[in-house]
């Protein structure tokens, strides 16, 4: 039977490509001889992460789900001799380098092909054996998830924040910590937006199908097949979305719900009580006491402290700015900014969405095209400003003399105020309907 590729604009030689390199791979770190103790943790690493690949890619090329579980199951207790191997000889650096708890795409992915799919209770035990105690933790969401199939699984009571998964993480969370009836709402929102979200993981959804010219982008919503299962959530709002795994969350329904996880109540996932993420600290823009371009950055952040301070302790704070690269390489790192090459579409109108969900305005997605390249960043740009005004805000073009661009947004209210401040910083501010034309 000819296989249907689950990657909506994957292109079949690529994967196929990929899978004979990743076979190449494991063939020669699985029989390789170690010429040293670091030598044979790094091998046994890289074991790891290629299986975790495989699998993954596996799924993305559309092998059929029962292949990919029994892939799973085949492999899973190499993988946990070689994680132990590492957890006892490895380094502090690199004990688990490859380890399930970390906040990585791929990881959640593979947590998610393990737990939907392993036919025995005895198989989750033991991948919960990936989960190293001793060293770095899985995130608050991922935790909660994996206690919702694996009962005893310890929720810490503290998480090191990571402000790279955050964009993807924290929208889960808090439907997570919603009420149960506002459970599919939330995640039919959430599915809306998700190849936004991904965006800079290389979600393209915009590509031509099976086009030959992109890297291959293997990744799904797995984290959201995760909290349906756990919860018992009604999908169908959502469940044709070409990046939800459909048939993970259907296979996982018809053969593993009431027999594997019969012990579970329905709804009640891990059975704790989650709590939402913190909402963002916001400065009263009218009260706080910053001057300068503290006061600029401020502004440009929409009042939000912490990146304020975070984009501070990278530039300190100069009199005068008649160079900006290290400005707005600052505020783009906190999604603060646009801050692209001049022929960059997919990245100027993704900071432009960032911007938007930044500032709880709604979704802006711009024009998709043709033309591409510098006609669509400008085109996409004059749309953003003319969507952001009766939105209450404003973008602001910044003019460095390169071949980029950048532009922050500011509150209507502080807009005369940014400017005044530009001009005093030697930051050349323009108007966008100056700039952004045919």
């Amino acid at each position: 039977m000819k296989k249907i590729m689950r990657d909506p604009v994957g292109n079949l030689d690529r994967y196929n490509q990929f899978v004979m390199e990743t076979l190449h791979t494991e063939r020669i770190i699985t029989t390789y001889i170690p010429e040293s103790l670091e030598q044979e943790v790094w091998f046994k690493l890289q074991t790891i992460g290629t299986y975790r690949n495989l699998i993954l890619h596996q799924y993305g090329i559309g092998d059929a789900v029962e292949v990919i579980q029994q892939e799973i199951v085949a492999r899973l207790p190499i993988m946990v001799t070689n994680s132990e191997f590492v957890r006892i000889n490895g380094t502090d650096n690199n004990r688990n380098f490859y380890a399930v708890e970390d906040e990585r795409r791929g990881d959640t992915a593979f947590t998610a092909l393990a737990l939907l799919l392993l036919p025995q209770s005895d198989h989750v035990d033991l991948f919960r054996e990936l989960l190293a105690p001793d060293g770095r933790r899985q995130s608050y969401l991922m935790d909660v998830l994996i206690k919702a199939f694996v009962p005893d699984h310890a929720i810490q009571q503290k998480y090191k924040a990571d402000k790279n998964a955050a964009i993807w993480m924290e929208p889960v969370l808090r439907i997570v910590a919603s009420a149960p009836e506002e459970r599919a709402e939330g995640l039919e929102r959430h599915m809306k937006n998700w190849c936004r979200i991904l965006r800079p993981w290389g979600c393209k959804p915009d590509l031509e199908p099976r086009s030959a010219k992109d890297r291959i982008f293997c990744d799904f919503a797995f984290e959201v097949a995760l909290v349906v299962c756990a919860y018992d959530i009604d999908d169908r709002t959502f469940c044709d979305h070409p990046y939800y795994p459909r048939d993970l969350v259907e296979y996982y329904r018809a053969h593993l719900r009431y027999t594997r996880d019969a012990w579970r109540a329905e709804g009640v996932g891990a059975g704790v009580a989650v709590s939402a993420p913190p909402p963002k600290k916001k400065a009263d823009l009218t009260k706080t006491k910053r001057k300068g371009i503290a006061r600029w950055i401020e502004l440009v952040c929409d009042g939000n402290i912490d990146v304020t301070e975070s984009v501070l302790e990278v530039i300190g704070k100069p009199r005068k700015l008649e160079r900006i690269d290290a400005l707005m390489e600052a505020l783009g790192e906190e999604n603060q900014a646009i801050h692209a090459d001049i022929k960059d579409d997919e990245t100027t109108l993704h900071q432009a969405g960032e911007l938007a969900e930044q500032r709880d305005v709604g979704e802006f997605d711009g024009p998709s095209g043709p033309p591409f390249g510098p006609a669509r960043c400008s085109a996409g740009l004059l749309a953003f400003a003319h969507w952001l005004q009766p939105r209450g805000y404003c973008l602001v073009d910044l003019d460095n003399d390169d071949d980029a661009w950048h532009a922050v947004v500011v509150k209507t209210e502080y807009h005369a105020e940014l400017i005044e401040l530009s001009n005093r910083l030697k930051i050349r501010a323009r108007a966008p309907d100056a700039v952004y034309h045919g």
